[in-house]
């Protein structure tokens, strides 16, 4: 039994035990060596024989995904067997329904979704992860209000995760209880659990938090949701209905699915009214069913022609927002070479110009321009009105170099009157900067800032100005025509650019208030672009040497850490985890408790870098300060 103070692996010292899941009891725990707060979970000790240690941790670790907590470590104590994870600040769902908490219908859309992104990440996994414990007290809500999915060491594949007995008689799908319950009697049960027992469990805890009530061990004795007088609509009542039906496959048959049906949740108001009136008046359905049944069956596939469409315009749009331009390139060149969507593109020349230009703008943003461009001038084709879509393909064409190109289509659009006096002067500064007229580019930006009053017209001048700025190493004049970017939109490029900027002018300010002032600024921005998703490797590799910069060298080698589990083989993420240990011994005046952290992350970046057959000034200093430090 560990106790209050113990240090397990000489590096972590229990704080306290915090709760018990199905397989384990957890501790609050102390990381002396980063010094911050961690998760330790015992697994008890009759599971012990089950957990094959360390493949099974190796296949946690490798997971990372926003809404899952990060495993750091695996320790083997006297038998005993522990996980070590991050900590994750926030409320647990069953704290707050033990306060009596209810939740309007947006938030709990918001986490149904974000639970079924991490269950669709696990499942997606080889071997496939099952969760297998999904209840309110495996769900965290963390300060910033998204969920964290706790408590996944029971289920680190099927193999495993489907003869575990220590299920929630309440949250646990039909044939998981019923499989531990003739596990618990000695009984024979052959059933192969699968992705389907996870979405039970996940409609179970949403019906107890929009209901109050617990759902019935028997599975079948609960009160419907719509019986119910509560403040929800029919849509969110009836896929988690649907995602709690007893056979499994009457069920969302996946957590993607699920999600699919949560980001419609609006038309399952009606398709439920139109299901239940289907049923009252069936037989007269059935005789008009009869009559105009070729009729019926030409529109029934128009009709799902234009769900199918209106899905895929919607996931195309959320990834547009997202600025996830791998996602948006491959949905609208998807949709754009489809057979199911041309006909109706056809007939909608407006619908498909918008994902032309969504195209060119995820094209853009990469600094593909002529990519953009030949995407803006199609989609400008089709709507030769939209003044904007203009604008659009002649700044690609400056950006392609096609200088020449761009008057003649300016010229054309002019007598079509395809572009604004303010448009126009936001070309000509583009053309400017491009022949690296700097001072003309900026003095039309000036003029064009006082014409101009479209939003996105005045985003695109703002980051041009900042561009022309940083260029000539003005940085913090770039910052304020970032800053006034931000105010019109917090998009990803506006951050990165903001950054950039922000970082450039720390360095070249010796001052310490101005250094420390843009340091901040650029942390924030990379704080921001890592809290998304997905993080691409410069945004957090970024936010790594900001905090470096600003002497936060183990928030440094924390974010470090986490890059190391997804880029393995880059040598660059250990040499700056050195870095960052030099400095920390610098300021503590000793090696004590780091030399040894130290030689073991210069040992693994010198191996990657050799492997990599770079040069790297960097890495040859660094082995230089290594080999002093070895004499």
């Amino acid at each position: 039994m560990i106790q209050k103070g113990d240090i397990l692996g000489g590096m972590y010292q229990i704080i306290c035990e915090i709760g018990q899941g199905g397989t384990g009891i957890i501790y609050l725990a102390y990381h002396l060596h980063l010094q911050k707060k961690v998760v330790v979970k015992k697994v008890k000790d009759h599971f012990v024989g089950q957990i094959n240690g360390r493949a099974e941790v190796d296949i946690l670790k490798r997971l990372h995904h926003s809404y899952l907590p990060q495993v750091y470590d695996f320790l083997d104590v006297g038998g005993s067997i522990y996980t070590v994870m991050e900590y994750i600040e926030g409320q647990d769902l069953q704290q707050y329904l033990n306060q009596g908490r209810h939740f309007p219908e947006q938030i709990l859309l918001k986490w149904m979704l974000q639970l079924c992104e991490v269950l669709e990440y696990l499942h997606s996994q080889t071997p496939c992860i099952l969760h297998s414990d999904i209840k309110p007290s495996n769900i965290m809500i963390t300060v910033q209000g998204n969920v964290c999915l706790i408590d996944f060491n029971i289920s680190l594949d099927g193999e495993v995760s489907k003869d575990i007995k220590g299920v929630s008689p309440w949250f646990a799908a039909p044939e998981q209880y019923q499989k531990a319950m003739d596990i618990q009697y000695g009984k024979k049960n052959t059933s192969v659990l699968d992705v389907r027992m996870d979405i039970y469990s996940l409609g179970a805890v949403f019906y107890t938090l929009m209901s109050g009530r617990l759902p019935s061990p028997d599975k079948e004795q609960y009160q419907d949701l719509f019986s119910m007088d509560i403040p929800y609509s029919d849509g969110i009542r009836a896929i988690t209905v649907k995602a709690m039906k007893k056979k499994p496959s009457a069920r969302f048959q996946s957590a993607g699915q699920m999600k699919k049906a949560l980001l419609d949740v609006s038309r399952m108001d009606p398709l439920y009214k139109k299901y239940t009136f289907v049923q009252f008046a069936g037989v007269f359905v059935w005789l008009l069913c009869v009559v105009m049944g070729v009729l019926l069956l030409y529109y029934g596939n128009w009709q799902n022609g234009i769900e199918n469409w209106q899905q895929a315009y919607r996931q195309l749009y959320v990834s547009a927002e997202k600025q996830d331009d791998t996602e948006v390139v491959s949905q609208a060149t998807k949709i754009l070479n489809s057979r199911t969507y041309r006909s109706y593109l056809k007939r909608h020349e407006e619908k498909k110009a918008e994902v032309l230009h969504v195209l060119g703008e995820s094209y853009f943003r990469q600094e593909e321009f002529r990519e953009a461009a030949s995407y803006y001038e199609e989609a400008w084709r089709l709507e030769p009105e939209n003044d904007g879509f203009c604008k659009d393909y002649v700044i690609a064409l400056v950006r392609s170099g096609l200088v020449s190109k761009a008057h003649t289509v300016m010229d054309s659009a002019d007598g079509k009157k395809s572009l604004t006096a303010g448009e126009r002067l936001l070309i000509q500064a583009e053309i400017s900067w491009m022949e690296e007229e700097e001072d003309r580019a900026l003095k039309e930006l000036e003029e064009f800032f006082e014409v101009e009053t479209d939003q996105k017209n005045l985003l695109s001048g703002y980051l041009l100005q900042a561009s022309i700025y940083e260029k000539g190493e003005e940085y913090e004049k770039a910052v304020r025509a970032l800053e006034h970017a931000e105010e019109l939109e917090t998009s990803k490029e506006v951050l990165r650019q903001m950054g950039q900027s922000a970082a450039k002018a720390a360095l070249a300010d010796s001052r310490n208030t101005n250094q420390s002032t843009y340091l901040a600024k650029a942390y924030h921005c990379y704080q921001r672009l890592n809290q998304s998703k997905n993080p691409s490797y410069e945004d957090q590799l970024n936010l790594a040497l900001t905090q470096r910069a600003m002497g936060k060298y183990e928030d440094s080698n924390d974010t470090l850490y986490r890059m190391d589990r997804t880029y393995g083989e880059d040598y660059v993420i250990p040499m700056w985890m050195c870095y960052n240990y030099l400095e920390l011994a610098k300021e503590q005046k000793s090696y004590e408790g780091i030399l040894e952290d130290l030689k073991f992350r210069y040992q693994d970046c010198k191996h990657r870098y050799q492997a990599s057959g770079e040069s790297d000034t960097e890495m040859e200093e660094l082995t230089g300060i290594m080999k002093e430090l070895e004499e």
